[in-house]
């Protein structure tokens, strides 16, 4: 499968705004790194609303 979602964790904050704008859920951020991951790649419905919404431009979808 071809990577859809491309988080660059030396941009990433770990703000949040990603995970709660998801509407199928599948970023969170990892506790420990306190950065966002992606559960479940497939399941993205690739609108990029997570693209626009993040504040240091570290996320990317393709």
């Amino acid at each position: 499968m071809a990577k859809i979602v491309f988080i660059d964790e030396n941009l990433c904050i770990g703000c949040g705004k990603c995970t709660e704008l998801c509407p199928r859920e599948i970023l969170y951020i990892d506790s420990a790194a306190k950065k966002c991951k992606v559960s479940d790649e497939a399941e993205c419905d690739r609108l990029a609303g997570c693209q626009h919404i993040c504040p240091t431009g570290a996320i990317r979808i393709r």
